[in-house]
């Protein structure tokens, strides 16, 4: 309870220190629209039911005959509208952003608008929606698949952030972010929640060759047992990210990712209810552990031309407290190329190969041929 109290207190005094420097007698506002419009043709000759990205988690690893077929399939959802602010005001300049897409979860005949980014930044101190500390975001190379790697930082979290250059190479960054449990739940009475935000730290450091990330988070997760005693467990993780900068325009991009009761922050596993598990018939909450990494290489042939190669893989550890069907570990590899005539117009190939294995160690593969066209604003 003391630990929820100084937190509200935190949160409060943050808020009320916010709201303070933004009094302003000649406050400046203007506002401004960007955005994409995108087209992206696929081409599945195997395994995958879902569409609009390759999602290794879902590749069926018993396909009957309509998994074995070629399909085509023609989506828009991924087009983006993005709305900035610039607020001048005599103590600085506040920016704000609203984001989102068209990527709800209808696949058919309607697609409903999807907020992405939410936020507002004053100084080093940013408030909203945008994505996670945990990770660089930037590490991620180009890709026509709206998923992309498979073991890539994938979360856009709610969060309260401070970020802060300590000289020209060092620099922080620390946040509280929202994230859900994404635990399996064995009955529907007790429901564990979480005490407090996850806690997530990271140190940069960058120079002419790239920049290197090392991000730390924990969580406390908060159940009762079967006499209704408050219990709490803690899950902790930790990501690297390496941008290394080969060459002017190429780069190779390194990154892993391991902890317990992290799969949340890991692409394919978030949304799969693979953090933890609530034993059934047991006052336990058993955090899973989950581990994954990428490697990838972008390379620029010429000024309008570029390609990039990624292989990715992410595990969940083996476990009888899983179903055989579970997801055990999975492999993506990517190769694109991308064609660039000017800075608004872009066009692009991919092919992308995946496969899983399940607990019981059964496996699936998938293989797709993909086509772009993207118009930015």
């Amino acid at each position: 309870m003391m630990l929820k109290k100084i937190f509200l207190i935190l949160l409060l005094s943050a808020s009320t220190f916010v709201m303070a420097q933004l009094e302003s007698k000649n406050p400046k506002l203007s506002f401004g629209v960007s955005g994409l419009i995108n087209l992206n043709a696929i081409v599945d000759f195997n395994g995958l039911n879902k569409y609009d990205d390759f999602t290794t988690s879902e590749i069926p690893t018993n396909p009957d005959f309509y998994d074995d077929v070629t399909r085509f399939h023609l989506s828009a959802r991924q087009s983006r509208l993005n709305f900035n602010v610039h607020y001048l005001t005599s103590k600085g300049l506040i920016t704000g952003k609203i984001s989102g897409d068209f990527y709800s979860g209808s696949t058919g005949e309607y697609s409903f608008f999807r907020l992405r980014e939410a936020y507002l930044k004053y100084g080093n101190l940013i408030l909203g929606q945008t994505g996670t500390t945990f990770g660089n975001p930037d590490i991620v190379p180009s890709t026509i698949d709206f998923e992309g790697p498979n073991s890539g930082p994938a979360m856009r979290n709610p969060m309260i952030s401070f970020r802060q250059e300590i000289n020209q190479v060092w620099s922080y960054g620390l946040a509280i972010e929202m994230r859900g449990n994404d635990l399996i739940l064995v009955d529907t009475v007790n429901r564990p929640f979480l005490a407090i935000p996850t806690l997530v730290g990271n140190l940069n450091k960058k120079g002419k060759w790239g920049v290197m990330t090392l991000s730390l988070m924990t969580a406390a997760h908060e159940f009762y047992d079967s006499r209704m005693n408050p219990k709490t467990k803690y899950s902790f993780g930790s990501a690297f990210s390496l941008i290394f900068n080969t060459s002017e325009t190429n780069r190779l991009s390194l990154f892993a990712v391991a902890g317990d009761g992290v799969a949340n922050f890991i692409a394919d596993l978030s949304g799969g209810n693979y953090n933890g598990i609530l034993v059934q018939n047991s006052d336990e909450l058993r955090l899973l552990n989950s581990f994954g990494g990428f490697i990838g290489y972008t390379h620029f042939w010429k000024p309008q031309y570029s390609t990039n190669l990624i292989y990715s893989f992410a595990a969940l550890e083996k476990t009888a407290l899983l179903s055989p069907t579970d997801f055990r570990w999975s492999n993506y590899a990517l190769a694109n190329l991308f064609y660039q005539p000017n800075e608004h117009l872009k066009f692009g190939t991919e092919i992308v190969w995946g496969n899983l294995y399940t607990q019981d160690l059964s496996t699936g593969n998938a293989f797709r041929l993909q086509f772009l066209a993207q118009l930015n604003f």
